[in-house]
């Protein structure tokens, strides 16, 4: 997962080793409750301390991957519902996936190595999502059923994460790997839609097998993409050329503050929970139309090149493919300001 639900999941510093600070989500204490009750005192103990290391490795994967490729990573978010890591992969779609599928990755690592220390036939029924085959734990046979209960929850987090859906690793390994092929804001607004989509199907599904942990799941990843669409058509609405820019000055444009409303500034106030979220959102959507920006204007320089050397025969299929990509764009932008 990523830090879309940051603003959601307040969380308190547990330790920081050199520059990657790891933090606890105040919510475990909320879930940590239901799962006691629900599984009693030693069953629901062990879970939570298991599903708190398994998404600690999760993330490390991310961490470590991000770094190996020449990207960097500063926090990870423990939640009850996965981890969030603030990393940066390295340059390419490459280092991108690798990156991403890195969680994942280790908790299927995880699981094979359950299997072959402690084999045993439990591990068959665990194999079917949410479902939890064990009652108790019998101290006569504790590092089995601690192995059954590490199988379980690797094995959820490897299953969850591979949905199809923004922000779990499956849907983000797909959309790098299509950002590189076509224009990637068109990308991930299909990606967006696609993904609540998903969520509202598989929460019908839920709803449907009463399986109470899914209708949950889909629900949280619904609402952050619902969060997600509406602050892109809201930015939508603030932008009146390519890219959110106004280059009828020039260039210098992306260097000017935009004031909120256009008119006089109101006096300054705290803050709160959701004003700084949705600072920190415009601050990275700049970030991310500065990139995209720059790899449009050198795309574009290269194929006007091309043209003006050659011909417009001279274009790839996938060349001709990008330059219309970029003018539905520039019509869908200057539909939405008409």
């Amino acid at each position: 997962m990523n830090e879309r639900l940051n603003w959601m999941l307040p969380s308190f510093e547990i330790v920081r080793i050199g520059s990657l600070r790891i933090r606890m989500d105040f919510s475990f204490f909320l879930i940590g409750a239901f799962f006691l009750f629900r599984l009693g005192w030693m069953l629901g103990a062990a879970f939570l301390g298991i599903l708190m290391v398994s998404v600690l490795l999760h993330e490390l994967g991310h961490v470590c991957l991000a770094r190996m490729t020449g990207g960097s990573a500063t926090e990870i978010r423990l939640t009850p519902i996965g981890g969030l890591a603030t990393v940066q992969p390295g340059r390419g779609t490459w280092a991108s996936i690798v990156t991403t599928a890195g969680g994942p990755f280790v908790n299927l690592v995880v699981c094979l190595v359950i299997l072959w220390i402690l084999p045993s036939d439990a591990y068959r029924s665990a194999l079917i999502p949410f479902t939890f085959p064990l009652t108790k734990l019998d101290l006569e046979q504790l590092p089995r059923d601690l192995g059954i209960i590490a199988f379980v929850v690797n094995w959820m987090l490897f299953i969850i994460n591979m949905l199809p859906m923004l922000p779990l690793d499956g849907a983000q390994i797909v959309r790098s790997v299509l950002a590189s092929q076509k224009h990637p804001e068109l990308v991930n607004r299909s990606a967006v839609q696609f993904s609540m989509v998903v969520a509202g199907l598989l929460s019908i599904a839920g709803l449907a097998f009463d399986i109470a942990p899914l209708v949950f799941l889909s629900a949280v990843v619904f609402i952050v993409n619902l969060v997600e669409f509406y602050e892109n058509e809201r930015i939508d609405g603030d932008e009146d050329s390519f890219l959110g820019y106004d280059f009828s000055d020039g260039y210098t444009s992306l260097d000017r503050p935009v004031a909120a409303g256009g008119g006089t500034q109101p006096s300054e106030a705290q803050p709160g929970l959701v004003e700084q979220w949705r600072e920190r959102r415009r601050q990275q959507q700049e970030q991310a139309i500065r990139r995209q920006q720059e790899q449009a204007e050198q795309q574009l320089d290269e194929l006007l090149a091309k043209v003006h050397a050659h011909g417009m025969n001279s274009l790839t299929s996938r060349e001709q493919q990008t330059l219309k990509q970029v003018s539905d764009l520039l019509r869908d932008r200057s539909k939405r300001t008409e």
